[in-house]
């Protein structure tokens, strides 16, 4: 369900103090772009509800969230290795699936905007996730858009999620 009401996550990838995950490192001092992560949320969630999920499913499915948000995060940051060890196996394919994005030069800005994800299996939690992206990418030479979506499943230790599959195109419209 995608909700009216969406709370803003800022990641000032210059090192801000709301970055939701703790092992994500920030852009090298001097480098001036900014990611704006903005992901859906439950119109009936609080903020206080956003910062610090329950545990349980639904938890489970935000840190799958928080997952596409760091790794991009990482692509924007240009850091190959860390965005690399999002993917199943420790690097994407050979030409990945998201190369629109991993592909863009001169980037001074990305805006995330997620939906809510879908499972892809029947476990409860959901072992495997996709997620719908839109990401507003703003360069010298102008603004547009990139959708499409990423498909994350859990690690088998169960200690967080890894990105299987994408498919991000540029948007015509």
């Amino acid at each position: 369900m995608r909700g009216s009401w969406m709370l803003p996550l800022i990641l000032l990838v210059g090192g801000c103090s709301c970055e939701r995950r703790p092992d994500a490192e920030t852009v090298p001092a001097g480098t001036d772009v900014q990611v704006v992560a903005t992901p859906a949320v439950d119109s009936q969630a609080t903020p206080a509800a956003v910062a610090a999920p329950a545990p349980g499913p639904a938890s489970s499915v935000s840190d799958a969230v928080s997952t596409v948000h760091a790794y991009l995060a990482a692509v924007a940051a240009k850091d190959w290795p860390k965005a690399d060890a999002y993917w199943s196996g420790g690097k994407p394919p050979p030409r990945p699936d998201d190369f629109s994005v991993r592909g863009v030069e001169d980037l001074q800005s990305m805006r995330i905007n997620n939906e809510s994800p879908t499972p892809l299996d029947r476990d409860s939690p959901p072992q495997s996730v996709e997620i719908p992206v839109t990401i507003r990418v703003r360069k010298q030479t102008g603004v547009y858009e990139i959708r499409g979506w990423y498909r994350l499943r859990r690690k088998i230790a169960g200690d967080g999620w890894e990105i299987t599959s994408a498919s991000m195109q540029p948007s015509m419209g």
